[in-house]
């Protein structure tokens, strides 16, 4: 008899840890669940198809720029640049526009150009030696202040140009920027998990010496890591300056913020080697859903600020069990 009872009880704490090790496996998809059901529930507007159409828009641009984040953070880096290369990349296309450029050529450039600053920082990263942080945090004060030096005190209007009417058009109900954003999503993806330089941007998250030992080009891998992160921001800034009709350089502050909290929200680590982009693509969208659902009930910005910081912390408490 007791033989039986401490088979049940080992059965039970196997069948326990089980539970536990499955819900920390799938603890996004529980999540996001989470978050449907909720919605559903506290708003009627929440399902409604123009309301998923919206979400997926509003949420676009900042998974496009999670995508980038993700490959600095998986290198143990970071990029705090992001959202000022968002507002100097959208006063640029918007300025080319003026100045009569076709689209191609003004997003062509734009892109270009902010290579170029991903390019120095991921030169002074690797060959500098100087803290991911402290590089990319000048960089986002330089970018900013040439996004301000560039508006020249006017936003730069593009009303009535092909650009907005590309960007806020749709592909059947579904928005160009939800279009673009997985396509990105696809790339990133198969960049990371089927290519020789996705294996070796976890392997210089994981060991940098290691990965060196091994043959790995450290220094090209990171400076490639910083051109990707700032070519998506500046795509993002692009797609923003299209639906906003202008550009500006009041945009994109705190944009690098939300893209680390989706990526770290997915489960990477922020000391590297660790990170996937479905996972990112699901971080970000739990911000985006849980945003989604306060709007909806009216909650005021600054206790969302409050709810986002909890989440954050939440989520990397769950990862570290």
């Amino acid at each position: 008899m007791s033989k039986a009872i401490e088979q049940a009880r080992t059965n039970t704490n196997i069948n326990f840890k089980a539970l536990i090790n499955f819900f920390a496996k799938y603890y996004l998809v529980f999540t996001l669940l989470v978050l449907i059901i909720t919605g559903s529930v506290l708003s009627d507007k929440f399902l409604m198809t123009r309301n998923i159409v919206n979400v997926l828009l509003q949420n676009s641009i900042m998974t496009i720029i999670s995508m980038g984040m993700l490959f600095t953070i998986i290198t143990g880096g970071i990029d705090l640049s992001v959202g000022s290369i968002v507002a100097l990349s959208g006063c640029l296309v918007a300025g080319f526009i003026q100045g009569g450029m076709s689209i191609f050529q003004a997003t062509f450039i734009s892109l270009l150009l902010m290579s170029l600053i991903g390019l120095c920082s991921g030169i002074l990263v690797s060959y500098g030696k100087i803290a991911p942080f402290i590089v990319t945090l000048a960089m986002m004060t330089i970018v900013r202040g040439m996004a301000y030096i560039y508006q020249v005190g006017a936003d730069r209007r593009i009303d009535g140009t092909a650009l907005p009417e590309i960007i806020n058009s749709n592909v059947g109900i579904v928005p160009v920027p939800v279009i673009v954003m997985a396509i990105i999503v696809v790339i990133a993806g198969f960049i990371l998990e089927k290519t020789t330089f996705g294996r070796g941007v976890y392997a210089i998250g994981g060991n940098v010496e290691t990965a060196r030992l091994a043959g790995i080009n450290v220094n090209l891998h990171l400076i490639l890591v910083y051109i990707i992160s700032a070519v998506l921001a500046a795509l993002s800034g692009i797609i923003l300056a299209g639906r906003l009709s202008m550009g500006t350089a009041l945009v994109g502050q705190g944009f690098e913020l939300d893209a680390i909290a989706a990526v770290v929200v997915g489960g990477a680590s922020l000391s590297g080697g660790t990170g996937t982009v479905v996972n990112t693509l699901m971080g970000a969208f739990i911000i985006g859903i849980l945003a989604n659902i306060m709007n909806l009930l009216g909650i005021a910005a600054y206790p969302q600020m409050i709810i986002k910081g909890i989440i954050i912390i939440a989520a990397v408490l769950i990862r570290k069990e």
